[in-house]
């Protein structure tokens, strides 16, 4: 089994402490006309420019840069958290358990929210470091993670299923190479969420590799 359960948890799989995955309503991603968007991307930037008045301009450069619903429920998320782990380090034996600590910070005038992690992971001190917050162009929430068991930066996106819960996308390093995973959020009240993370198998299915619990202090 192609497991890169170590390499979730330390590259990435932590990257929704940063807790703006904890979001549990908002719209879903629209879907763009894939055509118009390739038209849209053979023409000059300049072009477009001198397509649009000063005042446009600045009303769409208004709109990408303006904290919307998204934000603010991401600053939900601000203050101090203890959390629960436990990961599948091998499927033959009991998941590997432990508590953890984490501190959600705003930044930017509420434009990202930044979290500190913190734990022992195996005997070892751990702790990593999130940036989160949401893409009005895209239409989607974006997040890095960095980390002390890693020199990677992990980048992932992601948005809402029908169900609610975040689901982010992205790939974890391991010594065997890259390997899609997967994060699913579920936020069950303003004080209280989960994260399951999951490797992508070669079949193409999902292997749950862990998850956390969060209870805010």
């Amino acid at each position: 089994m192609n497991r890169t359960t170590l390499i979730a948890f330390a590259a990435g799989s932590l990257i929704t402490a940063g807790a703006a995955l904890i979001i549990g309503a908002g719209p879903e991603h629209k879907h763009h006309d894939k055509a118009h968007d390739h038209k849209m991307m053979d023409k000059d930037p300049a072009d477009h420019m001198s397509e649009m008045s000063a005042e446009e301009m600045m009303a769409g450069m208004m709109k990408l840069s303006t904290p919307n619903e998204h934000h603010a429920e991401l600053m939900t998320t601000v203050g101090s958290w203890s959390a629960k782990t436990s990961f599948v380090m091998d499927p033959a034996a009991p998941p590997t358990e432990g508590p953890a600590t984490m501190v959600v910070k705003e930044m930017l005038d509420g434009r990202y929210t930044m979290s500190h992690f913190k734990m022992d992971f195996m005997g070892q001190p751990f702790e990593g470091y999130s940036i989160i917050g949401y893409d009005n162009a895209h239409e989607q929430y974006c997040s890095i993670w960095m980390d002390s068991m890693s020199t990677k930066i992990t980048y992932m996106t992601g948005n809402k299923d029908e169900d609610g819960n975040l689901v982010m996308l992205g790939t974890a390093t391991t010594p065997m190479g890259d390997n899609p995973m997967k994060i699913v959020t579920t936020r069950i009240d303003n004080d209280h969420w989960s994260d399951k993370f999951y490797d992508q198998m070669p079949d193409g299915s999902w292997f749950n590799s862990g998850s956390i619990t969060y209870t805010r202090d």
